[in-house]
C-alpha cells in the first residue's frame, strides 16, 4: 500500500508524541521499546523505523518538549500582553502541577531524565532550553537583556521546582499552598527586573 506524501512524518509526530507521555510517566529507566511502542499503538519494528535506539526516542522527545515549553511561553506572550508571565504561571503552577504525569511539562517531569543522558541528549536538550530562557527573558520588561535572562533562569527554575514539589505532597492543601507561593515569588521577581 502507498501512503501519502507526509504520512511518515505524521506517523513519527504520532509516536513522538506517546513516546514523550511513556517517558514523562515512567521515566527512561520504567518504560522499554515494547512499553513505547504499546503506548504509540505500533509494532515494535514500527518504533524502530522511526527511532535507532530507546536512547534516541528519548532525545527526541525531551527536545520535542522543551520545543512546547518555549511555544507556550511566546503563545501566552502574544495572547495576553502585559499580563502573560502571570497568565502563564497561573497555567503551570495549576494546570500542570495537577495534569496526569504523562501531559506534564517536560521541563519539570524530563529534566532529571536528561540529567542522566549522554551528552548528545543533553546538548540537544540544552540547545533547546536556551530559547525557552531567551523567548521568556525577550517577554520581561526593564533591565539589560542579560539581567532579563538571569530573571527568566530564576523563574523557570522556581515554576519547575514548584511543580516538582507540589507533585510530591499528599496533601492538596500543600501542593496549593506552593502554587501560591510560587506564583507570587515569581509575580514579585519580575517586579524587580
Amino acid at each position: 500500500m502507498r501512503y501519502g506524501p507526509g504520512h511518515k512524518e505524521e506517523a513519527k509526530a504520532k509516536i513522538l508524541g506517546a513516546v514523550g507521555r511513556g517517558f514523562r510517566r515512567l521515566g527512561f529507566g520504567g518504560i522499554g521499546v515494547d512499553g513505547l511502542a504499546k503506548e504509540a499503538g505500533v509494532t515494535s519494528g514500527a518504533f524502530y523505523g522511526h527511532f535507532p535506539s530507546k536512547a534516541d526516542a528519548f532525545r527526541a522527545a525531551a527536545v520535542a518538549g522543551m520545543i512546547d515549553v518555549r511555544l507556550a511561553i511566546e503563545q501566552t506572550r502574544a495572547s495576553q500582553g502585559a499580563s502573560w508571565l502571570s497568565k502563564f504561571a497561573d497555567f503551570y503552577m495549576n494546570a500542570k502541577r495537577t495534569c496526569d504525569l504523562s501531559d506534564a511539562c517536560a521541563l519539570q517531569s524530563l529534566t532529571p531524565e536528561v540529567g542522566r543522558a549522554g551528552s548528545e541528549t543533553k546538548a540537544a536538550y540544552e540547545a533547546e532550553l536556551l530559547k525557552a530562557v531567551e523567548a521568556m527573558a525577550e517577554g520581561l520588561t526593564g533591565g539589560t537583556l542579560a539581567a532579563r535572562r538571569t530573571t527568566a533562569w530564576a523563574i523557570l527554575s522556581m515554576l519547575s521546582g514548584g511543580v516538582t514539589l507540589a507533585r510530591a505532597t499528599d496533601d492538596p492543601a500543600v501542593g496549593a499552598k506552593i502554587a501560591s507561593d510560587v506564583k507570587a515569588a515569581v509575580a514579585k521577581l519580575a517586579k524587580q527586573n
